[in-house]
């Protein structure tokens, strides 16, 4: 297992991690181009972005990775064939009910932004078949090329980004273009990558077997990441609604800033989950407690770095972005201790995945993220940005601690205990954190 992380995470965190540090070093130009107002509009364009992606894939790309080790010696074209004409399927239908929504979603987002928003949904859809392919390489461990395909599409996106709105003065359309070029180039080098070296060879068969386990295995993951969608981004709804677009974007600066943290458990996920699948159905015993001791590793470096981040955010905050955004800072404690219990999870899912234990994702996710709306609604008119970024936190709280619940069966009494001891001190400290500045 370690040999495995030390093997493809240095990739995956590099890969991640130039990404990330490219945004940040841009920042400094988009923060100084863009008003607070006009990088808010900007966040919601992205927001949409998400859901688009969202809703075209339902997910499917994950969820087939635990099946497309079954097929993977013997069947692996048509199975993954099969998923590509299902995730094609249900992009197009995305495209067309986006198409239909186009005028009074442009119009509450921002009026005269039709543009913008056809840009928006055709950037969603390229970015569900570069995930795709993206998620083969990680399951054939090709760490190398997720490295290089990720650094050439950050290149080209921040490239015709800048070129876009300091030579064409396009402005958020520029942004978003940008995107969405970098994106279809990097979706076409992959296609043609795959050709010539047989990683996936698309046919023109849909096996229905294939696609009804898929769908089964898949159907609690695309209700969560649904629900996730919805009820993930309202804090920004929130924020336009009670406040404006200007809050959006000082809001989505801090939030921005705070989930580097995601870089790290994402790549350790990614470089682990082959190894963890692969091995426990050899020696499970042994799989488990490596991975238990792992696990306590993994908590306490993600914990030292949500502390150590969480201190310094007035000065990153001032380092990648302009005066305007200062109050932005105020929200990265709390955005970087949600995705740190977002990173705690992922050793969970890991084991929930392998038992194929996932009935109940479609019950847990609308809890969760319902209060993490229902906060919201609540602290946003008393407490602003800083209200929306606690309750952030307490909604991956929540769901991050369930996971641990319906996992303790699996693991030793002596891990139980010491996830227990952990949850219970953060809950603690970032309570007592948000009730010091609100009240201060």
């Amino acid at each position: 297992m370690y040999r495995s992380i030390l093997r493809h995470a240095p990739k995956y965190i590099g890969a991640s991690g130039f990404s990330a540090l490219a945004t940040l070093l841009m920042t400094k130009y988009y923060t100084a181009v863009f008003t607070p107002a006009e990088y808010g509009i900007l966040a919601i364009y992205l927001v949409m972005f998400s859901y688009i992606k969202t809703f075209a894939s339902l997910n499917l790309d994950s969820g087939a990775s635990r099946i497309y080790f079954d097929y993977r010696e013997t069947r692996r074209n048509e199975y993954v064939s099969t998923v590509f004409w299902m995730i094609s399927a249900i992009a197009l239908t995305v495209f067309w009910v986006g198409i239909l929504l186009e005028e009074p979603i442009s119009n509450w987002i921002s009026p005269g932004t039709e543009i913008i928003y056809i840009m928006t949904l055709i950037t969603g859809i390229a970015s569900v078949y570069v995930t795709f392919l993206m998620r083969i390489l990680i399951n054939e461990e090709r760490s190398g090329l997720v490295f290089r395909y990720t650094v050439w599409q950050t290149l080209i996106n921040h490239f015709v980004s800048v070129v876009s709105i300091s030579f064409f003065h396009l402005g958020v359309l520029g942004r978003m273009g940008g995107q969405g070029f970098a994106y279809i180039v990097n979706m076409m080098s992959l296609l043609r990558r795959f050709y010539r070296e047989n990683l996936f060879k698309l046919v023109y068969i849909f096996n229905r077997s294939m696609a009804s386990e898929t769908f089964r295995l898949a159907l609690p993951g695309m209700i969560v990441s649904v629900q996730n969608i919805l009820f993930i981004y309202l804090d920004r709804v929130f924020i336009k609604h009670f406040m404006g677009n200007t809050p959006v974007g000082i809001y989505t600066l801090g939030y921005m800033l705070g989930q580097g943290l995601s870089i790290v458990y994402e790549a350790v996920s990614q470089a682990i989950l082959p190894q963890v699948y692969t091995k426990m159905q050899v020696d499970y015993e042994g799989t488990l407690h490596r991975l238990e001791q792992f696990s306590y590793r993994y908590y306490s470096a993600l914990m030292g770095i949500t502390v150590v981040i969480g201190f310094l955010s007035p000065v990153i905050v001032s380092v990648f972005a302009q005066k305007s955004y200062a109050q932005a800072s105020e929200v990265m404690p709390f955005v970087m201790a949600g995705f740190m219990m977002g990173g705690f999870y992922k050793v969970p899912s890991l084991v929930l995945g392998y038992h194929k234990v996932v009935w109940f994702y479609p019950l847990l996710s609308p809890v969760s993220f319902a209060t993490n709306a229902l906060f919201n609604w609540w602290l946003i008119p008393l407490y602003g940005i800083v209200g929306a970024g606690y309750a952030s936190f307490l909604g991956l709280f929540i769901y991050s601690a369930s996971m641990q619940f319906f996992v303790g069966k699996y693991m030793s009494r002596r891990y139980n205990r010491v996830v227990f001891v952990i949850y219970i001190f953060l809950l603690l400290l970032c309570t007592a954190i948000f009730y010091r500045m609100k009240v201060s």
